[in-house]
């Protein structure tokens, strides 16, 4: 069973209290039952063991069994700023990147982007996301859910980005392979990968980038579709950190 997410708040003389969605989703979906065992964690990276002792229609109650701290971080934190991307394409690679442990999703607006955002449903998107990834990341048993960003124009990444390490997927460009690129290696630095949309970058967006902070880099020879291409770079730079295999 996943390891849920819970606020501290929720946290009392050694008993757990769950309501709303959470509640619901153990109660109607799952049919947890008083004596069922559960894995929680809270925003400070604690997870616990706990025993259920009631559930009624709106509340769960569960006492505390074991208590134990996430690992420290001895890797960056990954962030993806990912172009916009057609139909469940985008919902396909947010789930994915959550279990890969991305800690955030930039999404961007880019200018061969088929996908525009309208303002109305902006903020409706990025809960239906932010739930997509907290989802998948319980379900991978991350320490914690990655934070999903609203849409922004990808000039604002490109030319303004102030992270150390900002790599750009660029096909035909002749540009070093991601394997080989040069990462921070320090628990406080960010690795920011940037992926285009289905049509790719527009020059102008690729010259923002190169005469920027960006540094070009490729995944070979062949040309991945873009949400695969986010995948990809990620398990590459996730398995360099030691994140993976």
């Amino acid at each position: 069973m996943p390891a849920f997410f819970i606020s501290s708040s929720q946290i009392r003389n050694q008993e757990v209290t769950l309501t709303g969605e959470l509640c619901h989703h153990l109660r109607a979906s799952l049919r947890v039952k008083p004596g069922e065992i559960l894995r929680l964690t809270n925003e400070h990276r604690q997870r616990y063991q706990v025993r259920v002792s009631a559930v009624t229609p709106h509340t769960l109650t569960a006492d505390i069994l074991e208590c134990r701290p996430g690992p420290i971080e001895r890797a960056p934190r990954v962030i993806l700023a990912q172009a916009l991307l057609k139909g469940d394409h985008m919902d396909w690679v947010v789930q994915k990147a959550s279990e890969l442990g991305v800690h955030t999703i930039l999404p961007l607006i880019a200018r061969h982007g088929v996908v525009r955002p309208q303002p109305t449903r902006v903020a409706a998107q990025v809960a239906r996301w932010q739930r997509i990834a907290t989802e998948a990341a319980q379900q991978s048993e991350q320490w914690q859910p990655p934070q999903i960003s609203e849409p922004m124009e990808s000039r604002h990444v490109l030319s303004g980005h102030a992270a150390p390490c900002v790599l750009l997927l660029a096909e035909r460009q002749n540009s070093p392979g991601l394997a080989a690129a040069p990462l921070p290696t320090l628990a406080t630095d960010t690795i920011t990968l940037l992926v285009g949309p289905e049509g790719g970058w527009a020059e102008e967006e690729l010259s923002q980038a190169i005469e920027g902070t960006c540094i070009a880099v490729s995944l070979g020879e062949h040309i991945l579709r873009a949400d695969t291409a986010a995948v990809t770079a990620l398990s590459i730079v996730q398995s360099r950190l030691g994140r993976l295999g």
